[in-house]
């Protein structure tokens, strides 16, 4: 017990940041309230520290600006712009039986560890000690951390997929996914937003999800795919994973709107991959594996760089559009007087729809139109298994 709880202590994540350089900079007292900030000892909770009158912002010594950028920038890779960016260009571009098994384990991964911020709903590491590069997530809790979840989950399951699905040496995969999953651990504390206990915690979800459902995801791939009644079945558990499997949730916490938007995007895929296959778009009876790796031509990056364009812009529409018309539309549904996208119901209904509609598009629609401009990716419609 006294070891988990040097492995929450903040203190611990405030070395770490001092080891990398993280520190205040003196300031002079401030004009208006004459409060002095020296070294960040200000009475502010959140954020970075603050005149608690005056609210004269107190800079941060990041020390090496290099060091500053790549951590922010392996911090983002646990973020919903890089997961709509990412997943999507693999889709239409590189593998997509490989991203859809992954994303399948991502996806309960992180909806576990959504649940676990409402269900323990522990403090973010106090600051100070700890100095906050980050204040985006501040309203969720700390335990555990779904960036290491998603940092542990995405390259281990990528690589345990290249390795088995592709002539590729184990040399060269591995390391990127130790790589990518370190970077980002260290990410939250040099930003001061996670203990290492939460750390360790994310990372034990992903494992223990991943072991416990990889051997069972080539027979729920082909059933989502082939089975009659799939779609219902995989409507209907990720509804009840939205409402009344889910703990309550906590007072300003975004952490049920995550996981709603996790699992919805998970129950689109799976609606949008029985329909390719119910259509006979997706065939079986292509090339078996391990398939070799090539080096894409000047002409595949091309195709690469239109499909993602043509996708991205489809989805991005769809996204603010639909929101738009969802919130209005269930706003009146539950008789509110004008539109409230954080009204607690509204927000899972709007998320649920707008999300798994983009997960639909994702797998069939973007595809689709593809075809129609003459931009498939011929392999992408042998992709059952």
């Amino acid at each position: 017990m006294n070891g988990l709880k040097k492995l929450n202590d903040a203190n611990l994540t405030a070395k770490f940041q001092k080891l990398c350089g993280v520190s205040h900079k003196n300031v002079e007292k401030c004009g208006e309230c004459k409060e002095l900030h020296n070294n960040g000892k200000t009475n502010t909770e959140f954020g970075n520290s603050r005149c608690s009158k005056c609210r004269v912002k107190v800079p941060e010594n990041i020390g090496s600006a290099v060091l500053f950028y790549i951590l922010s920038y392996s911090s983002s890779l646990g973020n919903e712009v890089f997961y709509l960016l990412f997943y999507p260009y693999c889709v239409w571009n590189v593998d997509s039986v490989m991203i859809r098994k992954t994303a399948l384990v991502w996806s309960l991964s992180m909806y576990i560890g959504q649940a676990g911020k409402d269900y323990f709903w522990w403090p973010r590491p106090r600051s100070p000690p700890v100095i906050r590069l980050e204040t985006d997530f501040l309203q969720e809790s700390s335990m555990p951390s779904t960036h290491a979840v998603s940092a542990t989950t995405i390259p281990f399951m990528l690589a345990y997929y290249l390795l088995n699905r592709y002539e590729v040496s184990p040399s060269l995969v591995l390391p990127v996914a130790f790589l990518w999953c370190a970077l980002v651990c260290a990410s939250r504390l040099y930003l001061g937003v996670h203990t290492v206990l939460d750390l360790l915690a994310g990372i034990l979800v992903s494992l223990v999800i991943m072991g416990a459902t990889s051997p069972f995801l080539e027979d729920f791939d082909w059933y989502q795919q082939t089975h009659p009644f799939a779609p219902f079945v995989v409507l209907t558990t990720t509804i009840a994973m939205c409402t009344v499997l889910y703990p309550q949730n906590k007072d300003g916490s975004s952490a049920k709107g995550d996981a709603v938007q996790i699992v919805s995007v998970l129950a689109g895929v799976g609606v949008g991959s029985w329909l390719n296959f119910y259509f006979q778009f997706t065939t079986t009876g292509g090339p078996s594996g391990p398939y070799d790796v090539t080096i894409p031509t000047v002409r595949d990056v091309a195709l690469q760089i239109l499909r993602f364009f043509i996708g991205v812009v489809i989805i991005a529409l769809l996204k603010w559009t639909l929101k738009e018309i969802t919130v209005r539309l269930f706003s009146r549904f539950y008789g509110l007087k004008k539109p409230n996208s954080e009204h607690p119901s509204i927000k899972v209904a709007y998320k649920f729809t707008v999300y798994s509609i983009i997960g639909f598009s994702i797998v069939f629609l973007v595809p689709f139109i593809h075809c129609m401009v003459g931009l498939e990716r011929a392999s992408y419609f042998k992709e059952v298994v």
